[in-house]
Parts: C-alpha cells; structure tokens; sequence
C-alpha cells in the first residue's frame, strides 16, 4: 500500500497533463459531430494494434481515441455488400483512414483495411484488418489489426 502512494507521488505531473490534453481533445473532436434523430451510431472500445481504446462512430465515420498508447484515428467506412450489391457480404466492411500514434515515437498514417461486424440486439461486435502505411518519423508499413463492440443508439 505504501509502495502505491509512492509511485503517486512521483507520477510526473507534466506528461499526464498533455496526455489528457490529447485524449479531451480527442474526445471533443468525436463529439462535434451532428447528432440526427436519423443518424446510425454506436460507441464502444476495442483491443488492437497499435493502440487500444474508445471508438465513437457516425453513419460511415469513425473516430478512434487510444487509450493505452495515446493515438486518434479518423476512417471512412464501406459496406461490402452496398458496393458489391450483394446482400450476403452486408455484414463485410472495409474503410480508409488516417491515424495518428504517440508509441514513444510520433507517428502518422494513412489506413486501410477490411472488417467483419455482427450485430446482436442493440450491440455490434467487430473484427478488421489491415496496412497502415506511416510517414512521419520513418516510412514504415505494419499489418494492425482490431477486435471490438459497440452499442448502438
């Protein structure tokens, strides 16, 4: 117990406050959308590559906030089966994007990739895949991934 309220005591005060800074802004950014009575949207968290946290979407918008590593993101989603006019493929997305991650190393990036949703009741569960190809800092490209839900309202 005392073990905990030393490492509180040294918590460095400067760094969690622009951490918080960047997560509220984050999160006024994803809130600034137009709320319609018409509009589909759900809020949820996800568990992924390279960061995990809260996800905000809009109609075919998503706003990404990470927790864990600080980062936002910001996609533009598809339905397979729209594009394809298929109806088998409705439950098939794909989406492009950009992101940015503070991973010890600022990092910016464009985004693609393909997702699997199942909606059950008033919650959709998610899956997706795909490169992201970054270009601040190195030019690098990482396969990333995300598991995750959603409650729609």
């Amino acid at each position: 117990m005392w073990n905990f309220a030393a490492k509180l005591h040294s918590f460095p005060a400067i760094g969690s406050i622009t951490k918080m800074k960047k997560a509220l802004l984050g999160l006024a950014l994803a809130l600034s959308l137009p709320f319609s009575a018409q509009a589909s949207q759900s809020a949820g968290i996800f568990f992924g590559s390279p960061m995990s946290g809260i996800q905000y979407k809009h109609n075919d918008l998503r706003f990404s906030l990470g927790i864990d590593d600080f980062g936002v993101a910001v996609d533009k989603t598809f339905n397979l089966g729209s594009l394809a006019n298929n109806p088998d493929l409705n439950s098939m997305y794909t989406f492009v994007g950009a992101q940015y991650v503070d991973n010890k190393h600022d990092k910016l990036g464009v985004r693609s990739g393909v997702g699997f949703q199942v909606p059950v009741n008033s919650f959709e569960l998610y899956a997706e895949v795909g490169p992201t190809l970054y270009v601040v800092e190195d030019v690098d490209l990482e396969l990333e991934g995300a598991l995750g839900f959603r409650v729609r309202f």
